[in-house]
């Protein structure tokens, strides 16, 4: 039996002001994150600096490199793994959206690890240029979803 907000072929698909109020609650955890990243490399290779009651992380070079490539890991395996367990993430379980399938089944790690990877080209040059035009001119799918066959809908 559909639900209450599918229409006769599925599910309502979601539109993009809802997504961007998804991802800006999720950009949360993203910065959160970056602390879990860049902190304790800064510790192994003594960059912290405790002054004034504020503690800053200076990282340069490699160690620099790490901590970023580190912070885009950790996020990428956030979405990953939260939309292929839960079909959403925090943000999108807070504004009641989730990924599908387009054949409306569960993700599988791999559709959810394709559209997340590409992610990274949705988010081009900034802000989600590249997604944002994906979205306007296919059937409100950024590029993730249409390489990874997924779908963002009403819960």
């Amino acid at each position: 039996m559909p639900s209450s907000n599918a229409t006769a072929t599925g599910p309502r698909r979601c539109g993009l002001g809802i997504r961007g109020v998804a991802i800006a609650i999720d950009s949360f955890v993203w910065f959160t994150l970056l602390f879990v990243a860049i902190f304790p490399i800064a510790a192994v290779t003594g960059d912290i600096t405790t002054t004034g009651g504020t503690t800053n992380a200076d990282l340069e070079g490699t160690a620099s490199l790490v901590g970023v490539s580190l912070w885009v890991a950790l996020g990428l395996s956030y979405h990953t793994l939260a939309e292929w367990r839960f079909g959403r993430t925090v943000g999108k379980h807070l504004v009641a959206i989730r990924v599908r399938n387009a054949d409306g089944s569960p993700l599988t790690l791999r559709s959810s690890l394709v559209r997340n990877v590409v992610r990274l080209v949705d988010f081009l040059p900034v802000s989600y240029v590249v997604g944002i035009v994906a979205f306007a001119v296919s059937d409100r799918r950024r590029l993730g979803d249409r390489l990874a066959d997924t779908v963002v809908v009403r819960v």
